[in-house]
């Protein structure tokens, strides 16, 4: 009997439980591609199962009865052999279905479609109708110009906070310095041949736009950009008014609005565009190519250039975090669940954007609260209980910042965690101190992810005696087995072009951000710090470390 795989969110929560659609964390935090990493859901002979990654996998806790789950992928622990084969998505999906044909939704992005077509045969079923399309242009200049003015009114605004953080000066200065713009695209393109980027995220069309996502979302509108052109080619589904676009005519599909730029090698988002569009493109002999790298790399080179919405987001979070470990301080003997703690740290985080006039600009990324005691795994936060009794509790928190006209232009990935015993809070501390003293100024342009990495794990030598001691480093292992990420570039989503991890040479470039981490998980205790920081010329500088 054939099955049929479900890809898209709304239909995967339907089976699977809207508890569980509020404690998935990672589809929220791959805003350009949330399809490519949220469960599936497959239906075969009467039964429902799910494929989740197992970051992912707590959630399951509050799925559905008698729905069934395999997960794929691994995520660092002390606690488990990280040498082990790694089951991938597409094993975890053939586990359940077997060898025979899969039916999957249209909807399923063409790197995951491409997955399950290597493993077995695959159709799809719902698949789109063709559409005539509306045709706009909008010029760069003029986007590029509203990046500037909106930055600048907000840095002027925020800058008597920043000048009161360690290397405020200079923070200041490096918020209004840059004006990058497209100019990294073009390069990128030139660089890997790619004659036009077909955007199909909201997420991204948002910079090729200048509108905000909601909007881009509810009129269908994808981009179209030509390297070193004034103008970029909007499509979309419904007429565009009053919104500063050009009209440029109709397009009889998407097809024929691609062939009609001219270009040989496109690149699109594989891990976004669903199966059920990109195949008639294929068929119409488009060369079309992933174009993921380009669109990470671009934005992570612009980054600095809306340092200020980074800065504010990873410092409101600072904020919030604090208002949280007071509640909890103050319920000692009270009952309190994750959620409590996070309605907390959401009022402390609006105080602050009201004092500075970011109130109503500033939303949710992801809000990761827990015990080491209920997970290891970063699980959003939910109806379980914390205490002053929990030998630690995780705080790892995004959030998104906006513009004056609602595009998003930063946000922030910040941790700390509340520990009851001293000796693991000191050690906590120790780490922070390490992160922002040692290890972000020891960053330098022109470094590879392993090459930080490996500072990094130099870093944490001195704490090994005491990390034994604690209980905290498995017998017959030292810091060199540390092979989580030890940080990461940062642009308007954590999803990036250089993590610091063995192996990684991509390198770090003067005017990128980012966040170094240690997260360290072992038995019910599971310590995680992470601070934001600005390449310079000179070195890498904290944006959030007091002075």
């Amino acid at each position: 009997m054939t099955a049929r795989l479900y890809a898209s969110l709304d239909r995967v929560i339907d089976r699977l439980g809207f508890e569980l659609g509020d404690q998935l964390t990672y589809p929220g935090i791959y805003r350009g591609s949330p399809l490519n990493v949220s469960p599936v859901v497959i239906e075969q002979g009467g039964k429902i199962s799910a494929v989740v990654s197992e970051a992912d996998s707590d959630a399951c806790r509050v799925m559905t009865p008698g729905v069934t789950a395999e997960s794929y992928g691994r995520y660092f622990s002390w606690d488990r052999d990280m040498s082990a084969p790694v089951t991938s998505f597409a094993q975890a999906v053939r586990k359940i279905t077997g060898p025979e044909a899969i039916a999957c939704e249209a909807t399923l992005p063409v790197s995951r479609y491409e997955m399950l077509a290597d493993s077995g045969p695959v159709t799809l079923f719902d698949l789109p109708d063709s559409a005539e399309l509306f045709v706009y242009r909008k010029t760069r200049s003029d986007i590029e110009a509203l990046w500037i003015a909106t930055r600048d009114a907000d840095a002027a605004r925020f800058a008597p906070f920043v000048a009161g953080l360690r290397n405020g000066d200079a923070l200041v200065a490096a918020m209004t310095a840059h004006n990058r713009g497209f100019a990294p695209l073009d390069a990128l393109c030139r660089e890997r041949g790619f004659q036009a980027l077909y955007v199909t995220a909201a997420h991204e069309v948002e910079m090729f736009t200048g509108l905000p996502s909601a909007v881009i979302e509810q009129y269908g509108i994808s981009a179209l950009f030509n390297p070193d052109e004034t103008t970029i080619l909007l499509l979309s589904a419904r007429a565009i008014d009053g919104v500063g676009f050009a009209p440029a005519g109709r397009a009889d599909g998407l097809a024929a609005a691609l062939l009609a730029t001219g270009a040989q090698r496109i690149g699109f988002q594989k891990d976004h565009l669903a199966t059920g569009i990109y195949l008639p493109l294929a068929e119409a002999e488009l060369e079309l190519e992933d174009a993921a790298y380009v669109l990470r790399r671009w934005q992570d080179r612009r980054a600095g250039d809306d340092l200020v919405y980074f800065i504010f987001a990873a410092n409101a979070v600072l904020k919030g975090i604090s208002a949280a470990r007071a509640l909890l301080t103050r319920n000692a003997e009270g009952k309190l669940t994750e959620r409590d703690l996070v309605a907390v740290y959401h009022q402390a985080v609006r105080r602050f954007a009201r004092r500075y006039g970011f109130e109503n600009r500033v939303s949710s990324y992801f809000d990761i609260v827990h015990s080491g005691a209920r997970t290891l795994l970063p699980a959003t936060a939910g109806d379980y209980p914390v205490s002053t009794r929990d030998k630690t509790i995780k705080f790892d928190m995004g959030l998104m910042v906006a513009d004056a006209f609602g595009c998003l232009r930063g946000c922030s990935d910040i941790a700390r965690t509340i520990c009851a015993d001293s000796e693991i809070e000191a050690l906590h501390d120790r780490l922070r101190t390490i992160l922002v003293d040692e290890l972000i100024p020891a960053i330098r342009p022109g470094m590879t992810g392993q090459e930080v990495h490996a500072v990094g794990v130099d870093c944490l030598r001195p704490l090994e005696a005491d990390l034994r001691r604690l209980g905290l480093l498995p017998e017959g292992m030292n810091v060199d087995s540390y092979l989580r990420d030890c940080g990461h570039t940062i642009q308007r989503q954590t999803i990036s072009s250089v993590y610091f991890l063995p192996g990684v040479t991509e390198t770090i470039e003067e005017g990128m951000l980012g966040c170094t981490e240690y997260v360290w998980p072992i038995g019910e205790i599971l310590i995680a710090i992470e601070d934001g920081y600005l390449v310079t010329e000179s070195g890498a500088i904290p944006f959030t470390a007091e002075a």
